[in-house]
């Protein structure tokens, strides 16, 4: 849910010059966060709130970094207090957004204050489909299907963690945690509203035995805590839910006994080790997402400041499972900077944590800067390419929440503030280069509330041009 006090009325949508009228061609970097604001465009999208109010929905495009954002105009509604309109879901030339119904914030908390909406930019569309209610349904549980059948139609599923319940073939204080429900609505069939298939069970259920959480810790996380759903596609609608420290729970939804299958992610870098045992938000240091041809799961995790070295408590040796296992404290001594890993997995029916592939390492240090180009910020324009003090700076630069492109799969966005400016940072892993920086809308705060996703939208419209 949106945070409370957060209002959107009094946001004025930044100008986006860059593209020339023109959307980019690629993926995108969507605020999820929408404007209120009367801006149509081609993409201007009308329709009918649940409470029978005119509303309409605008796709306003800028080239990455620079975020993309909508605008929601709904002439009699009073949005004055409420809490912003947001994105809940992207997949192919859909948006799947909430747009609150009571003027007031703090009801807004309430799932039933909300009205849901799938999003077309080309041609444009907006539905209104049925609140989940009394279905808890969170934001990151869902994800948006795009049905590649001519018609238009599409899918918004939900998987749901059940309470845990007794084992009763595994003994005294035992207990069932890898059950979920999965609720279901067709766009081919709205009469029907969501469905729920109750009780379904990960089949084989393999992180525990492959990355294992640390004992002093695996009693207080639930086997599964879905921080992000990315919608694969295909024919059968495969759905990836993702735990960004455990693993990535993969379901066919269109199958009529749809099953659950379990990929782990691979085992955290060294230096997050301890990030684990804190219980620390695992999008501050990593993201996964499909790749825009949607043949391959893209994975990527930062280390900030990284170790150079062990204390004598912990050896060199000692692997995750072997620290997992005895509950030491990882003992390290500190380095600079930061460091980026990515990893690469095929989308095949019977992926398996064995599958990841280790792509590309880069180190702050290791970055290239073209000193040459117009950078938003004082602090790398007034230093050579390559020089030391342009190395201290990219060093100092405080940056998290990585997102992987969808489309340019050697792309990191990492977030950033530099010049009391919050930014967006893209770093090219491959080339080890900093492809570019976007200054963020000083009217939001996206420092210590990070929103914005990677969406491919943008690649669906026509340019203006033809």
């Amino acid at each position: 849910m949106a945070a409370v006090g957060e209002v959107a009325s009094s946001w004025v949508p930044p100008p986006l010059p860059e593209c020339d009228g023109d959307a980019p061609s690629g993926s995108v970097l969507l605020d999820m966060r929408c404007y209120i604001a009367d801006l149509p465009n081609a993409t201007t999208a009308t329709g009918v709130t649940g409470g029978g109010l005119p509303i309409q929905v605008t796709f306003r495009a800028a080239r990455p970094p620079a975020l993309s954002h909508l605008c929601v105009h709904c002439p009699g509604a009073d949005f004055s207090a409420s809490a912003p309109s947001r994105v809940v879901a992207s997949h192919a030339d859909l948006l799947l957004l909430r747009v609150p119904t009571h003027p007031d914030s703090l009801s807004c908390v309430k799932a039933e204050f909300w009205d849901y909406f799938v999003y077309r930019a080309h041609p444009p569309r907006l539905d209104l489909i049925p609140n989940p209610h009394p279905k808890r349904v969170n934001d990151c549980d869902a994800a948006l299907i795009s049905l590649d059948n001519g018609g238009g139609g599409y899918v918004v599923a939900a998987l749901r963690n059940r309470i845990p319940r007794p084992d009763p073939t595994g003994g005294r204080g035992a207990y069932i945690t890898t059950e979920f429900d999965l609720h279901l609505y067709r766009s081919s069939n709205p009469d029907e509203g969501w469905v729920t298939t109750t009780r379904l069970s990960v089949e084989d259920p393999v992180r525990d035995a492959l990355v294992p959480l640390p004992r002093v810790v695996a009693d207080l996380l639930p086997y599964h805590e879905t921080g992000k759903a990315i919608a694969v596609g295909g024919e059968r609608g495969t759905v990836a839910w993702v735990d960004l420290w455990r693993g990535i729970i993969l379901c066919d939804v269109l199958d009529e006994s749809p099953a659950l299958r379990d990929v782990p992610l691979p085992v955290p870098a060294r230096g997050n080790w301890d990030r684990l045992v804190q219980e620390c938000d695992p999008s501050y240091v990593r993201d996964v997402t499909i790749s825009r041809h949607e043949n391959s799961i893209k994975y990527v995790e930062m280390e900030l400041n990284p170790p150079k070295h062990l204390e004598k408590t912990t050896t060199h040796d000692e692997s995750y499972l072997d620290w997992a296992r005895h509950n030491r404290r990882n003992s390290l001594v500190r380095g600079h900077g930061w460091k980026i890993t990515t990893w690469t997995m095929p989308i095949v029916p019977a992926a398996s944590w064995e599958d990841w592939r280790r792509e590309h390492d880069v180190h702050v240090n290791d970055l290239a800067v073209d000193a040459s180009k117009p950078w938003p910020f004082k602090t790398l324009s007034n230093h050579p390419q390559g020089s030391s003090d342009t190395k201290a700076v990219l060093r100092r630069l405080s940056v998290a929440y990585p997102t992987i492109s969808m489309d340019d799969e050697d792309v990191v966005y990492l977030l950033s503030n530099v010049d009391e400016l919050d930014v967006v940072v893209a770093v090219d892993v491959k080339k080890k280069a900093l492809r570019g920086v976007a200054e963020l809308d000083t009217q939001k705060n996206f420092y210590l509330m990070p929103s914005y996703c990677s969406s491919e939208i943008s690649s669906y419209l026509k340019k203006t041009s033809e």
